[in-house]
């Protein structure tokens, strides 16, 4: 009898533990990424409306709009927007007053991008707020634009830029500007890694794609990154541009909406070294083949 009943307890604990398991198995569970993760101060998924954003403070999802919605990305879910690119699809976050953006000096920023034709246009990620009352510009934009062939080789280029606005402390406006053009860009179909790094100490910009730095910047002008998101930013747009979202002035049909994939959104607090960058890479790409 003691021993019946000892094999009925471990049944009972048995039959927990798989149900346990099962229930862990229908959860969406986010892969580690261990590389500098202790300067990650904002992390977008993209994954659900749930799990769009899961680190950034001050940072909440607010909604979809369009044909913006939650499909096969990089990783598990992502954006996606099969749509026309001025569809008006993308995705919007609500910034409070004080948030992860505002209280960095330095910073990296990478996302995953898939064009669903070549050369797409349209804005990957844009904060609101205005420095100037006639700016007709995001505070912050990273987009592709335009398209072309190096007339040596004959090969198809897409260019990627990324624009911070900002005052300069006698209120001029100025603005941080990165661009290349890279015929990683232009490949149909297939996912691409961008990462930009701007330190405020030598005020110095670098691009890198897959994880291989293509372009350096200087402008100058050293100030803390924190202060290009503007007091009265309160919305933080994957997929689209400010500009056209919110009609400021002058705002062109150039700025359109992104149609294709985005994914894995990481924020860091400092501006990770080529070493760091390469590595970061290397373990996204080994968790999109889990």
């Amino acid at each position: 009898m003691k021993k019946l009943l000892v094999f009925a307890a471990a049944a009972v604990v048995a039959l927990v533990s798989c149900k346990k398991t099962g229930d862990d198995q229908n959860e969406t569970k986010l892969p580690e990424v261990k590389t500098a993760a202790e300067n990650l101060v904002a992390y977008f998924p993209l994954e659900s409306a749930e799990k769009a954003v899961v680190l950034g403070e001050g940072i909440t999802f607010a909604s979809k709009n369009g044909s913006a919605d939650f499909a096969k990305g990089q990783v598990g879910n992502g954006y996606t927007n099969k749509a026309a690119k001025n569809d008006e699809a993308y995705l919007k976050f609500n910034l409070a007053k004080d948030n992860a953006l505002t209280k960095l000096t330095d910073v990296t920023f990478t996302i995953w991008v898939k064009n669903i034709e070549e050369f797409q246009k349209g804005g990957l990620f844009s904060v609101n707020g205005k420095h100037f009352p006639a700016q007709d510009w995001p505070s912050l934009v990273v987009m592709f634009d335009n398209k072309g062939v190096d007339q040596e080789t004959q090969v198809k280029r897409q260019q990627i830029n990324g624009r911070i606005m900002f005052k300069k402390a006698d209120g001029a406006e100025t603005n941080m500007w990165l661009d290349t053009w890279d015929p990683a860009f232009a490949v149909y179909d297939k996912w691409c890694q961008i990462a930009y790094t701007y330190e405020a100490a030598t005020g110095d910009w670098h691009l890198y794609v897959d994880g291989i730095k293509v372009k350096d910047a200087n402008y100058g002008d050293k100030m803390a990154w924190g202060g290009c998101v503007p007091a009265d930013a309160t919305a933080f747009y994957v997929g689209g541009w400010a500009s056209w979202i919110e009609s400021y002035q002058g705002a062109a049909d150039w700025q359109s909406f992104f149609a294709g994939s985005i994914d894995e959104i990481r924020i860091f607090n400092k501006a990770l070294s080529e070493k760091e960058i390469s590595e970061l890479y290397k373990e996204e790409l080994k968790n999109a083949l889990l």
